[in-house]
């Protein structure tokens, strides 16, 4: 399998996987803990302002954050790597029920 880098940036990439239509945008993992983080403070900022709506958009994005970067440590842990952040995402979790606080 080979990917073809398009260009990068620091913290991102874009590259064409294989049997795929369309380029990518690859982040570094680091960089996704910290958007997972924020998602996290939205769900917060959004029970503080009994935001229902907020609360479970943000828990979508969080979950979704929260599945890439376990899968990324997975392969981080098979490769022979160091995650390059300290939080410990397989137990994180999230409350399912909008409770305004």
């Amino acid at each position: 399998m080979e990917a073809k880098i398009y260009d990068h940036v620091p913290n991102s990439g874009i590259v064409h996987m294989p049997g795929r239509s369309f380029p990518a945008v690859a982040i570094q993992g680091d960089t996704l803990s910290t958007m997972l983080s924020s998602a996290i403070s939205f769900m917060d900022m959004a029970k503080k302002h009994a935001d229902e709506d907020m609360y479970y958009e943000a828990l979508m994005l969080a979950e979704r954050l929260k599945g890439h970067l376990i899968h990324y440590e997975e392969v981080l842990i098979k490769e022979g790597f160091d995650k390059p952040y300290i939080m410990n995402i397989k137990d994180l979790e999230f409350e399912q029920e909008f409770q305004n606080t």
